[in-house]
């Protein structure tokens, strides 16, 4: 037999080396991205949770103040001003508060036209009835202003009224037509008021402006007797 009969056979197990087990070491799990930063977060600010609850308290302080305000705009909305044209007294009767009224604007417009004529009037005799008609009606009309404060009777629109009364017209004239005018105005003026002031002596209500309009009755009746002169003086 030759010589490869004579080779011997080897086992596969004989010549065989399994390898080295090899070790593999466990992976750390990532953590999503999200998670982390807010781990980190809470690591960089420990207080966060606790700072939370102030923070929602200071919201619903706010929160109520809000609507407090928001209360107090709606009462004042509602509420009735405090500016209204007040309510007149009740106490005095039509006719009463009708002459009061009447007073007020007639007697300031005669001070406001005799102001007028005190510096404008061309002949001493107008100046002078001019002098006369500012007194006497100044001491009058705060008569009457105290008056009507006490029975609660507004007058400032008749004030108002009677410092504009015939003023631009007068104002226009000069020199004798100026004296004129002057004149047949307080004669027009005081026949009115001296029938006014004896209708309310005779059928007035009230005792306090019955009593106001006796008081100057006289007085404009004498005031009427000058103007009435006056005219007759400078229109003859």
């Amino acid at each position: 037999m030759g010589h490869g009969g004579m080779l011997s056979k080897t086992s596969v197990s004989d010549s065989y080396t399994p390898a080295p087990a090899v070790e593999i070491e466990p992976q750390p799990t990532k953590m999503p991205l999200l998670m982390k930063n807010h781990n980190a977060g809470l690591k960089r600010h420990p207080n966060t949770t606790a700072s939370i609850v102030p923070l929602a308290a200071f919201l619903l302080f706010l929160g109520a103040g809000v609507s407090a305000i928001k209360a107090q705009d709606a009462s004042n909305s509602t509420a009735p001003s405090n500016t209204a044209t007040p309510v007149e007294s009740s106490t005095l009767s039509h006719g009463d508060k009708k002459f009061i009224k009447k007073v007020a604007r007639a007697s300031t417009n005669e001070v406001a036209l005799s102001q007028l004529a005190d510096s404008r009037a061309s002949i001493p005799e107008v100046k002078s009835l001019a002098k006369m008609m500012i007194t006497d009606h100044t001491q009058a009309n705060s008569d009457l202003s105290a008056l009507a404060k006490e029975k609660g009777i507004d007058v400032n629109k008749q004030v108002a009224e009677g410092n504009l009364d015939h003023v631009s017209s007068l104002s226009s004239k000069s020199g004798v037509d100026f004296d004129k005018d002057y004149a047949k105005l307080m004669v027009s003026a005081h026949t009115g008021a001296v029938e006014l002031f004896k209708d309310e002596v005779a059928t007035g209500k009230d005792p306090d402006v019955v009593a106001f309009a006796k008081k100057y009755v006289d007085t404009l009746s004498m005031h009427l007797e000058h103007a009435v002169s006056l005219e007759k003086k400078v229109n003859p």
